[in-house]
C-alpha cells in the first residue's frame, strides 16, 4: 500500500525545514502491514510540529493502481484524523466501556463548606490501560469526529450514577456541549434516562461548556425548553469562553461558574480582580447565583468569602472521585489580612491600550507578515492615516477565501469618543445587547486612539466602592484602626504573621531643612515604591501608621523577604537622590540649623517574626517593633533588624541602578517619530501608550513654547490647555539643555495643577547641523517613578 501526505501552506504554515517535506509539499511511503503503517504515522508525528500537522492530508492507495481525482478527493482525510482511527481504532466503536465519571464536591459558602452538589466529570480509559481527562479525551474523540458520542455517554453514565451513589437533596452538574444540545432528539433523551432512573428534574443542572462559537440567540431558544422541562441551567468557565458576556445576557442560566484562570490569585492580579468583579456584579443583576471553580489556595477561598460568593469547587475541598463523597476538606480559618487598594477617580483613557495597527494600503501578505510577528493577537484595527476604518481578524486573514486586505476587513465595532463620561458609559452597557467586542476609541476629531476591553470599564463602573476613610490621605494607603484590627486578626489565625515596620531616618531633620512640601514628597516617594513592590502579592497588607512610618503584615514566611526589604532600600536611595540638593548630595549629608549633620536618603527597617516569643496581639508586636527600631536607629545609614536571639542586622552591600530615568527619555525620544502639530490631540495615542506623562510640550530653539500643550486625556480639566508662544527660556528645563545639548531631570516639586509631586524631563532635538532645534518637554508624576524603577517594569 501506498501512504501519500500532502501539506497545504497557503497560510505560510509549513515548516520550510521539515525533515520530511524540504521544499515539497508532498511526500508517500509504501508499508505492507497495519503495525508499518503506525510505524510511519508515529515516527511523522515525532517530527512535525502541530502546526504542519494540522495543515497536513493523508491518502492511501493500492500499490500500483490508478485512481480517479473524484475517488482520491473522498478518500483524504486530515492526517490527525487518519492517525487517530489507525492508532485508536477502538474511538470508533461503544464508547461507554471506556468511559468513567468521577464527581467533584460543590461547597456551601454560607453552610460552612457543606456539600451542596456534585459535578460530574469525565474520564477515558484506553485499552492500553492510560487514563484520559475530560479535554484529552474530547480532543481524542473530535480528530475521530465521535464528540457527540462520547457527550452522551458521559450523561448518560453521569446520571446513573446520579440515581445509584447521590443524595436526592444534592443536584448533579453535567457539562454538555452546545452543539448537543442543539441537536436532534436530545433533550428526548435526557427525559428517558431520567425518567428511567426516577431522578427528579431539578436535580439535574445542565452545564453549557463553552467549546466553539456558538449563537447566544439560537442557544437561548434550546435553553428555554430545557427551562420548560423543569431542569436548571449553568455557564461554565464564564470569562474565558467565545462569548461570555452576550451568552450570559441571552442565556437565564440559574448558575455561573467562574473559570479558574480568573479565581486563581485574583487578589493579587488587578486584571483577574475586575474580571472577576464585572462577572459577579453581572451576574448578581440577572439573578444567577456563582460558583467558583479551581479553588485551590486558602487566599483564593477567604477572596471569593470576601466578595459574596454561595458556592466553590476546586482542589482544595476535594479531587473528582469514582464514588461520590461528602467528606471534603473544611473552610480555612478567616485571615482578615489582605492587601490594601489604592482608589482612583474613574478615567477611560486608563484602560486604552493602542492595540495592532494596519495601514489601509499594505497587502494582505503584509497583514500576515504582522500577525505571524504579533502571534498573540487576534485583531489588528485598519487605519487610514489616522482614521479607523475597520477591523482585521486572524482567522480571517489566514483564510484561502480572500484575495485582498478589504475583503478580509470586518466594520468597526462600538466606537466611542475617549472622554466619554462614565454615566453614558453605564447607559451603553445597560442597552447593549450585541456581541460586546472590542471597542474603538477616538478623539474628539475622530483619530484612533487604542482599544477598549468592554469588561474591564464595565468592572471599574460597578466596583468603585472603596471607602476613604481608612486610608491616609497623602499615600491612600490602610490606615487607623483597620491596621490594627488586621494585625490582631492575623496573629489570632496564623502563627506564621510577621510584622514589618518602615522608618525613614532623620525625618524631622530633613522637614526643617527642606519643608514640609519636600518632606511630603518624601513619604509619597517611599509609599509608592512600597506599592509597586507588593502590588501583585498576596498575603500581605501594606499600611501607613502616619507621618513617616509604614508596617507591612504579612500572613505567611516569606523566603526571599530580606531581599525584598533590601530592594526597597536600595529603590528609595536611588531615587531620592531627586528629593535633595545637589550639594548635600556630593557630601553624603545634609546640615540642619543646629549645626547637626544627618545621612541622606536612609531607611531603618523592624522584622518581627516571633523568634523571641509569641506574639499574643498587636500591642505585643508593637513593642517589639520598637525595640528593634532602637538598634536599626543606632546605625548610620540603612539596615535590615531581624528579630532573634539576639536580633541580626542586614546592612545593603551593593549599589541599586534604577533605570527609570532612561526609560522615560526612551519614552520621550520615540516621540520625535510622531506627528506634531497645532493639534491638541496629536500625541492621545502617545499617552495611551506612554500613560505617566502627564503634559508634553516643545519648546523653540529660543525657549518659547512652539505649540499648546499636549495633555494626557486623564488630566483634562486639570492642567490648562494653550501655552503657545509663551517664553519658558527662564526655566532650568531650557537652560540645562539649552547649555549641554543633554537631557535634563529636574528635582522633585509639588504641582499646583494636579496637586501631585512632579518631576520634569527635557530632551534636545538636535539639527542636522548638531545645533539645537527644538526641545521636547514632559512631566511625569512620582508614582509613575516607582513605577517605571520596578523592577518587574
Amino acid at each position: 500500500m501506498e501512504l501519500f501526505l500532502h501539506t497545504f501552506d497557503a497560510n505560510n504554515h509549513a515548516d520550510p525545514d521539515s525533515p520530511l517535506f524540504p521544499g515539497i509539499n508532498t511526500s508517500s511511503f509504501s508499508y505492507s502491514s497495519e503495525t508499518e503503517l503506525l510505524h510511519i504515522l508515529d515516527g511523522v508525528i515525532a517530527t512535525e510540529t502541530a502546526r504542519t500537522l494540522r495543515d497536513t492530508w493523508a491518502l492511501v492507495t493500492a500499490d500500483n493502481k490508478a485512481i480517479s481525482p473524484m475517488e482520491a478527493l473522498q478518500a483524504t482525510l486530515p492526517f490527525n484524523t487518519f492517525y487517530a482511527r489507525h492508532k485508536y481504532p477502538w474511538l470508533l466503536s461503544d464508547l461507554t466501556p471506556y468511559v468513567q465519571m468521577h464527581y467533584q464536591p460543590i461547597v456551601d459558602f454560607n453552610q460552612s463548606g457543606k456539600v451542596f452538589g456534585f459535578e460530574a466529570l469525565c474520564r477515558l480509559k484506553t485499552p492500553e490501560g492510560k487514563w484520559l481527562n475530560g479535554m484529552e479525551a474530547f480532543a481524542l474523540a473530535a480528530e475521530v469526529k465521535r464528540t457527540h458520542e462520547l457527550d452522551l455517554a458521559c450523561q448518560q453514565l453521569a446520571l446513573i450514577g446520579k440515581s445509584l451513589s447521590i443524595s436526592a437533596d444534592k443536584p448533579i452538574f453535567i457539562n454538555v456541549l452546545p452543539q448537543t444540545i442543539m441537536s436532534p432528539g436530545w433533550l428526548d433523551f435526557i427525559l428517558k434516562i431520567l425518567n428511567q432512573q426516577e431522578i427528579d428534574k431539578r436535580d439535574v443542572v445542565i452545564e453549557i461548556v463553552e467549546s466553539e462559537k456558538t449563537d447566544p440567540e439560537v442557544l437561548a431558544r434550546y435553553c428555554d425548553e430545557i427551562r420548560r422541562h423543569g431542569l436548571r441551567i449553568a455557564l461554565d468557565d464564564m470569562g474565558s469562553g467565545f462569548n461570555g458576556l452576550r451568552i450570559l445576557a441571552e442565556v437565564r442560566a440559574d448558575f455561573i461558574k467562574i473559570d479558574r484562570a480568573i479565581v486563581h490569585e485574583a487578589q493579587g492580579s488587578r486584571v483577574r480582580t475586575v474580571l472577576l468583579e464585572a462577572i459577579i456584579s453581572m451576574a448578581q443583576r440577572l439573578g444567577c447565583t456563582i460558583i467558583a471553580e479551581g479553588l485551590e489556595r486558602v487566599e483564593d477561598i477567604t477572596y471569593c468569602q470576601d466578595l459574596g460568593l454561595h458556592y466553590a469547587q476546586g482542589h482544595y475541598f476535594a479531587y473528582p472521585q469514582s464514588t461520590p463523597s461528602d467528606k471534603v476538606t473544611a473552610l480555612p480559618v478567616r485571615d482578615e489580612s489582605h492587601r490594601s487598594h489604592v482608589p482612583d477617580d474613574f478615567h477611560i483613557g486608563e484602560y486604552i491600550s493602542h492595540g495592532l495597527t494596519i495601514d489601509v494600503s499594505c497587502s494582505l501578505a503584509e497583514a500576515r507578515r504582522l500577525f505571524n510577528a504579533h502571534a498573540d493577537i487576534a485583531n489588528a484595527v485598519v487605519l487610514d492615516g489616522q482614521k479607523p476604518l475597520g477591523v482585521l481578524r486572524r482567522g480571517k486573514v489566514f483564510s484561502k477565501k480572500h484575495t485582498g486586505l478589504g475583503a478580509c476587513c470586518d466594520p468597526l465595532p462600538k466606537v466611542i469618543n475617549h472622554m466619554l463620561p462614565s454615566s453614558v458609559l453605564a447607559r451603553i452597557f445597560y442597552l447593549e445587547r450585541g456581541n460586546i467586542d472590542i471597542w474603538i476609541t477616538v478623539n474628539d476629531d475622530g483619530g484612533y486612539m487604542g482599544v477598549l476591553q468592554p469588561m474591564e470599564i464595565m468592572a471599574q463602573l460597578i466596583s468603585r466602592k472603596v471607602s476613604s476613610g481608612n486610608l491616609h490621605p497623602l499615600s491612600h494607603l490602610t490606615t487607623g484602626p483597620t491596621l490594627r484590627q488586621t494585625l490582631d486578626n492575623s496573629l489570632r489565625n496564623n502563627t506564621n504573621t510577621q510584622l514589618i515596620y518602615i522608618d525613614l531616618d532623620h525625618f524631622k531633620a530633613y522637614n526643617d531643612r527642606y519643608g514640609f512640601i519636600r518632606g511630603d514628597a518624601m513619604i509619597r516617594l517611599l509609599s509608592e515604591i512600597i506599592r509597586q513592590e507588593y502590588q501583585d502579592k498576596s498575603g500581605v497588607m501594606v499600611g501607613h501608621i502616619g507621618g513617616d512610618d509604614f508596617v507591612l503584615i504579612y500572613d505567611h514566611k516569606a523566603p526571599a523577604l530580606n531581599d525584598t526589604l533590601l530592594h526597597i532600600i536600595s529603590q528609595f536611595q536611588a531615587l531620592a537622590v531627586h528629593l535633595y540638593d545637589a550639594s548635600d548630595l556630593e557630601r553624603g549629608f545634609f546640615t540642619t540649623e543646629d549645626g547637626k549633620d544627618h545621612p541622606v536618603a536612609s531607611v531603618s527597617i523592624a522584622v518581627v517574626n516571633g523568634k523571641q516569643g509569641a506574639l499574643e496581639n498587636s500591642v505585643v508586636a508593637a513593642e517589639r517593633a520598637a525595640q528593634l527600631k532602637k538598634i536599626g536607629k543606632a546605625n548610620i545609614g540603612s539596615i535590615v533588624v531581624v528579630e532573634d536571639t539576639p536580633p541580626q542586622t542586614i546592612l545593603p552591600t551593593k549599589e541599586f541602578y534604577s533605570g527609570w530615568q532612561q526609560k522615560a527619555l526612551s519614552a520621550l525620544q520615540s516621540l520625535l517619530n510622531t506627528h506634531r502639530s497645532t493639534g491638541s490631540h496629536d500625541l492621545d495615542s502617545c499617552f495611551a501608550e506612554f500613560p505617566y506623562f502627564e503634559v508634553i510640550f516643545e519648546l523653540e530653539a529660543n525657549g518659547t513654547q512652539r505649540y499648546a500643550n499636549w495633555i494626557n486625556p486623564n488630566m483634562y480639566g486639570k492642567i490648562k490647555a494653550g501655552g503657545a508662544g509663551i517664553d519658558r527660556s527662564q526655566q532650568a528645563y531650557y537652560q540645562r539643555v539649552a547649555e549641554t545639548h543633554a537631557p535634563y531631570i529636574s528635582s522633585i516639586y509639588l504641582s499646583t495643577a494636579t496637586e501631585d509631586f512632579c518631576l520634569t524631563v527635557s530632551l534636545p532635538i538636535l539639527g542636522d547641523d548638531g545645533q539645537l532645534a527644538s526641545i521636547l518637554v514632559a512631566d511625569i508624576n512620582i508614582a509613575a517613578m516607582a513605577v517605571l524603577s520596578s523592577a518587574r517594569n
